[in-house]
């Protein structure tokens, strides 16, 4: 799984135009546009870090320069703080209490695989700092630290945190072979995402309706509005969890076991227990879905050797999802 390289200043570029879109969104929206301009800045940062990691050239820098020594490894963690301080210091919501959690959460797995990196190769300490990036957004331990806009819970830009931190702990600091974190689609990876949700929607339909559990009730807005809430899903949901679940456990589950189907079978029920926690109250057959789906992006994953496969059906299945079938 080699990554790509991608075009210069391509990562700068795709965070300017989707900050700029939240911007005019927000403006439509009747959010004052200073506070708007105020977390510009911070929401800049998180996706040029977001994009910029999916860079080869980036990442093979960044590695160099950390094994230097490991103060320089921890201080460019600690550079995570700086979306949060020009986020919250010009809309006035910093939180030292906030600030001190963040620092912990960044700090905390690049600890745990640096102690590997003196020990050896350890799957303890690599299953350590996967639990330590996802728990925390899992279970929300995390305090509300995006306060603004008013109304929401202060977590939405937590995703896209913790997928820099993902990155950047086991692409720069583990160095670890076979993620695929590359954020351009190819051709194949196009092709691979429809046909696997083709071979999927027929199944997973009919098990929900049996069930119970789907009920076809359409709402889809207008064009502008889809466009923006498809890419959303993408950015926010398809990959960040199919890093997490394809891109590190299942990949560090291969190479643990050294067998596929069941490093494969065992993250899909791991991504399947994990949708207990969404809603109001856990419920089964949105596991079981979620199980069945995890097995579609775990083969997309394996067969394409990158996450963009797994990300796209998995966008296109939320997508379906959000627009055809919540009430």
């Amino acid at each position: 799984m080699e990554l790509r390289r991608i075009p210069p200043g391509w990562s700068c570029l795709a965070a300017l135009l989707i900050t700029l879109t939240a911007v005019a969104a927000g403006l439509s929206r009747g959010l004052r546009t200073s506070e708007l301009l105020g977390a510009a800045p911070g929401v800049f940062l998180l996706l040029w870090g977001y994009f910029a990691l999916s860079d080869a050239r980036i990442q093979s820098l960044l590695t160099q320069w950390c094994r230097i020594s490991g103060a320089r490894t921890v201080a460019l963690a600690s550079c995570l703080m700086l979306p949060y301080l020009a986020y919250s210091l010009p809309l006035r919501c910093f939180s030292a209490k906030g600030f001190l959690a963040l620092l912990l959460y960044v700090n905390l797995p690049v600890w745990a695989l640096a102690a590997r990196r003196k020990g050896g190769d350890s799957p303890v300490t690599d299953f350590a700092a996967l639990l330590l990036i996802w728990l925390p957004l899992e279970l929300g331990v995390l305090p509300p630290l995006w306060l603004w806009p008013p109304g929401q819970p202060g977590h939405f830009l937590d995703g896209l945190l913790g997928v820099v931190l993902a990155v950047y702990c086991f692409q720069v600091v583990r160095s670890l072979p076979g993620i695929g974190y590359c954020l351009i689609p190819r051709g194949r990876d196009w092709l691979l995402a429809g046909a696997g949700v083709l071979l999927f929607l027929p199944l997973a339909l009919g098990l929900g309706a049996f069930t119970g559990f789907l009920r076809f009730s359409p709402h889809v807005p207008e064009s502008p509005a889809i466009l923006a809430r498809i890419l959303g899903i993408f950015l926010v949901t398809g990959v960040p969890e199919e890093l997490l679940f394809r891109g590190l456990l299942q990949n560090l589950l291969l190479r643990w076991t050294g067998r596929d189907t069941l490093s494969l079978g065992l993250t899909a029920a791991v991504f399947g227990l994990a949708h207990l926690n969404v809603g109001a109250h856990p419920d089964w057959r949105l596991a079981l879905l979620a199980t069945l789906a995890g097995i579609l992006y775990g083969w997309l994953f394996r067969v394409s050797g990158s996450l963009m496969a797994p990300s796209l059906a998995h966008t296109f299945v939320n997508s379906l999802w959000t627009f055809l079938f919540r009430g």
